[in-house]
């Protein structure tokens, strides 16, 4: 359970009656009740408020759980003097939604306006009083809620509050708790409305029915909620502890078995896969053909591999092979045309996918200076920038023949090649470990695209390619299942 779902599970318990014990002394909470009625006929009586409409008798569909008996079901809006709005010709301190924090559920920061100097945000229309408690309209899940404190007796809030002022028979911190629950937070979810700035309706939650306990109970909820909230606090550090070691666990296994898997230590070889060296003899021809029609140009050959720069042993039916001898060169563009733009920020190095790209419209937007190499779908796109973060990613068809930043190597693979296994290759701590070496430069230290053209590849039977790549996708799966 996570510190937040321990905190929801506590919140909700309280609403329902289940935290503490009730007291069969207490006055019950439909005295309380009256006590409301009579107060507010008194300030009615004295023309400090105004008589409202009358609520609608709350019906068995709107309550969603059983409460104890002591207990009633009430409006909010029942329970609340009107709030208190005005135009400040005086200097104040101003309290908007940026003014709280919703991690800690206070206020922690307003601003001072002074008449006749500063000017005064056109939203700044709400008085509010100690006691008083913001709920902000906008985005109800994300709980900007806090009581006022002594400090901003007085003082002005923007617009988007509900600012809610309890009658004096109710507890102020009951109330606040019971905004921060997950009953209500959920309910006024569902309500919100609106697409740039989600909200709700101040009747919803004035409608809104809610599990009211006696005075006396509602005081030992908020102590019981306060005593257990520390308690909380220090459960999620040793959870967000936890959780560090689980994703650091988590890391390691995997590069253990991508490592496993260079090393020809993952899937069991079959001696019926046509070899390596068959697969190289394909290449090559492919490659010669591509030679031969234009479409590519004849490079300088590679040194041979010695022995000394084998780093281990690898089954007899793989091969060692040089990066660039399984790639086509990369294709450099200067765009004449619209475009999605993948650069390093488009690319997620904790899923490696390439999760945001911006549309550049030609003759209309600036194009950037880097935008230079086009892409197609099952090209390999490797970040030559800080190569031990692994941004690294395939490109999908949905960005076939856009461009990238020059920032990424464009690993175009010949076609007896499986692309998965070579991204795999690309992950493995073999790889970062041997290019985190080679870095150079102290801003953006990099390596060169030589590096990794002249960096030796382990290469297996294209089938056994296929089995490793499964074999890798199924135990990732596996640690997702088990660490979450």
């Amino acid at each position: 359970m996570t510190p937040e779902q321990l905190k929801a599970s506590i919140l909700q318990y309280a609403m329902e009656g289940k935290l503490v014990s009730q007291n069969p002394n207490d006055e019950p909470a439909s005295e309380l009740l009256k006590k409301i009625e009579k107060e507010k006929a008194e300030l009615i009586k004295e023309g400090k408020i105004k008589k409202s409409k009358k609520s609608s008798v709350i019906t068995e569909d709107e309550k969603p759980f059983d409460i104890p008996d002591s207990w009633e079901w009430v409006r909010l809006g029942e329970l609340l003097k009107p709030e208190i709005s005005l135009k400040p010709k005086s200097s104040f301190k101003y309290i908007d939604i940026a003014s709280l924090n919703n991690k800690i559920n206070k206020i922690t920061n307003y601003k001072t306006c002074i008449i006749g100097k500063d000017k005064i945000p056109v939203r700044a229309t709400k008085l509010v009083s100690k006691g008083d408690i913001l709920y902000s309209t906008v985005r109800p899940y994300l709980r900007n809620i806090a009581i006022v404190p002594d400090k901003l007796d007085r003082q002005i809030a923007t617009s988007g509050f509900y600012v809610l002022k309890p009658f004096e028979p109710v507890n102020n911190r009951y109330l606040f708790y019971l905004l921060l629950s997950p009953y209500l937070t959920n309910a006024m979810h569902e309500k919100m409305k609106g697409i740039n700035s989600p909200s709700i309706k101040k009747s919803d939650l004035k409608n809104f029915s809610i599990s009211l306990p006696p005075l006396e109970e509602q005081k030992r909820i908020v102590a019981k909620i306060e005593k257990l909230m520390p308690l909380v606090a220090e459960y999620a550090e040793y959870y967000n502890k936890l959780q560090k070691i689980d994703n650091e666990f988590k890391d390691k296994l995997k590069q253990s078995i991508l490592q496993y898997a260079m090393e020809g230590k993952l899937v069991p070889q079959d001696p019926n896969d046509e070899p390596a060296s068959v697969l190289l003899e394909k290449i090559q021809a492919e490659k010669a053909e591509l030679i031969k029609e234009k479409k590519i140009k004849k490079s300088k050959p590679l040194p041979p591999i010695t022995d000394d720069e084998k780093p281990s042993d690898i089954p007899d039916s793989w091969e060692w092979v040089r990066l660039k001898n399984l790639l086509k060169p990369e294709v450099t563009v200067k765009p004449n045309f619209s475009f999605k733009y993948i650069d390093i920020a488009s690319l997620d190095n904790k899923t490696n996918l390439i999760s945001d790209c911006k549309y550049y419209v030609f003759g209309k937007d600036k194009i950037p200076v880097r935008a230079t190499k086009q892409v197609s779908k099952g090209d390999i796109l490797y970040s030559t920038v800080r190569p031990y973060l692994r941004n690294i990613a395939i490109v999908p068809e949905s960005l076939n023949n856009q461009v990238a930043t020059s920032g990424f190597y464009v690993l175009k693979l010949l076609n007896n090649i499986n692309t998965e296994y070579i991204f795999y290759f690309l992950m493995s701590p073999y790889v970062t470990n041997s290019m985190h070496r080679k870095m150079k430069g102290i801003n953006s230290p990099s390596i060169k695209k030589s590096d990794l053209n002249n960096f030796l590849a382990p290469l297996p039977p294209i089938e056994e390619q296929k089995r490793i790549v499964d074999r890798i996708k199924e135990l990732n799966k596996l640690l997702i299942m088990k660490l979450n």
